[in-house]
């Protein structure tokens, strides 16, 4: 393939050869043959097999969407004469790099390092590699295809929240739901007077006897905090971008919570990916869970009642939405706290927070309340 100098000396190389034939000019006849010399020596010449042997090495198979996927290319020569400067070429989810390749003395070996931006999350197919050398004058240039090809996981990038207590406050006192209990298991709490239809067995004798009357031991329920973090998948909410920060959002949430000690559930709206029903106990879960998820149609919606048709329990719910979510909500309730993540993203009512993106979002979070 031809460069644009090279590009340059053909058009040169054929204005010349007409020039001479037609007004009988032996010396641009002589020039386009030159130049056609050279032409065909610098194609050849970038046509022949690149003596060093090429191995790539991806460092991290799991990266954060926005980190470069870093790779390490070992180049080995193992002729008898020095190898050419070069350029590497690599791709990944539709980016290309190019990685300039030094000459390597002959019977020796050199290293170069790579570095690939990510977008979006997935698994992506990284190579195949090639490698590009241009003549020495600069004409043409000449590739060669390998054939590895690497994977690589793009997780969801996760920012570290922290509010107004700093970020030692967590979301647990926040997530506990305190309950009237029977149980005498339960956490003591107080004493009250005896109310027809009570529990006898709760009765505290030693003090109705001091008191003149029943009374009672009362109990809540202390359990365990729950939190669900839903991630709204209609494509009618947000762009691309803005789901992608969408998806941050949930994933920096529920790892927080579950470094709080919270049993943290994440479920989405698209039916395809309906997300984990019983809690979550490591990083990874979340991020392999989150990973593959993107947005749907209607008919791949499902609404919020559906997903918790079995009732909220003692769930605390945050839901995250585009800018003009949510696609569905309940219509009365104190466990659901709407977030709002897109650049046009604003405040509404039943919207507790919005927000341009993830990065903002650990800059504003708050703790649930």
């Amino acid at each position: 393939m031809l460069t644009k100098s090279g590009l340059a000396a053909a058009i040169a190389a054929i204005i010349c050869a007409v020039g001479g034939l037609l007004w009988h000019y032996e010396e641009l006849i002589v020039i386009a043959l030159a130049l056609a010399v050279a032409l065909a020596s610098a194609l050849w010449s970038s046509r022949v097999r690149h003596s060093a042997r090429i191995m790539r090495s991806i460092t991290a198979p799991r990266v954060a969407r926005g980190d470069s996927i870093r790779t390490i290319y070992r180049a080995i020569n193992r002729s008898r004469r020095r190898s050419p400067a070069a350029v590497i070429i690599d791709s990944c989810d539709g980016t290309v790099v190019r990685v300039p390749l030094p000459p390597i003395p002959r019977d020796d070996r050199t290293e170069v390092t790579g570095l690939i931006p990510t977008r979006r999350r997935g698994v992506f197919d990284v190579g195949p590699t090639a490698i590009e050398r241009v003549d020495a004058l600069g004409l043409a240039i000449g590739r060669r295809v390998n054939d590895d090809v690497g994977t690589v996981l793009v997780h969801p990038r996760l920012h570290i929240l922290s509010g107004p207590y700093g970020a030692m406050h967590t979301v647990e006192d926040e997530a506990v739901i305190r309950r009237s209990a029977s149980d005498p298991l339960s956490g003591f709490v107080s004493l009250r007077e005896y109310v027809p239809g009570d529990d006898p067995r709760l009765i505290h004798w030693p003090t109705s006897a001091r008191m003149g009357t029943l009374m009672l031991r009362e109990h809540v329920e202390l359990r365990r905090p729950e939190f669900t973090v839903v991630l709204d998948a209609a494509d009618a909410v947000a762009d691309e971008d803005d789901f992608e920060e969408m998806v941050d959002v949930v994933a920096s949430v529920a790892v927080h919570a579950l470094h709080s000690g919270v049993e943290v559930s994440v479920r989405t709206t698209a039916r395809e990916f309906p997300g984990a029903m019983r809690p979550l106990r490591l990083d990874t879960q979340v991020l392999d869970l989150l990973t593959p998820v993107h947005q749907c149609g209607h008919d791949g919606i499902v609404p919020l009642a559906e997903i918790f048709h079995s009732g909220l329990d003692h769930t605390a719910i945050m839901l995250i939405t585009g800018p003009v979510g949510p696609s569905s909500t309940f219509t009365h309730t104190d466990r659901l706290f709407v977030v709002r993540v897109g650049k046009e993203a604003s405040v509404a009512p039943g919207i507790g927070l919005a927000v341009s993106d993830a990065k903002e979002f650990a800059r504003r979070w708050r703790p649930w309340h």
